[in-house]
């Protein structure tokens, strides 16, 4: 009864993070460049900006096919949370060793982020 629960849980997880990673996507691959300053990005026209909205989308694709079933795919699910905290790790040492972010959207993604991969570690599947 808990497994069946815990799947519930775990599709509208992904559902949820199919639906941020592709606002994500949108964000970064065709947001204009005065919404990308509203934002303060600080790279506002280049070209890894423009590449890093593809990183969500394949998040939102994978875990699209995750959701057919969450515990044979259950490895996918587990890289998203993997990924989630090396970019959450990576954001935090880039802040306080190199540069100051002083964008609160990046703090708040990564908040975002952290909350999302906390959850689906909580409620990830279990494989036999």
């Amino acid at each position: 009864m808990i497994m069946a629960e815990n799947l519930g849980v775990i599709k509208i997880l992904l559902w949820v993070g199919i639906v941020l990673f592709f606002l994500w996507f949108i964000i970064f691959t065709f947001a204009p460049p005065s919404i990308l300053t509203a934002l303060e990005f600080i790279e506002i026209e280049g070209y890894f900006l423009r590449m890093f909205g593809i990183l969500p989308l394949c998040w939102a694709i994978l875990f699209f096919f995750a959701l057919k079933d969450p515990v044979k795919n259950a490895a996918i699910i587990r890289c998203g949370i993997i990924t989630a905290d090396l970019l959450i790790i990576a954001t935090v040492i880039y802040h306080y060793a190199v540069e100051r972010i002083p964008s609160w959207f990046n703090w708040t993604s990564i908040l975002i982020l952290f909350v999302y991969s906390t959850l689906l570690f909580l409620f990830k599947p279990k494989t036999a």
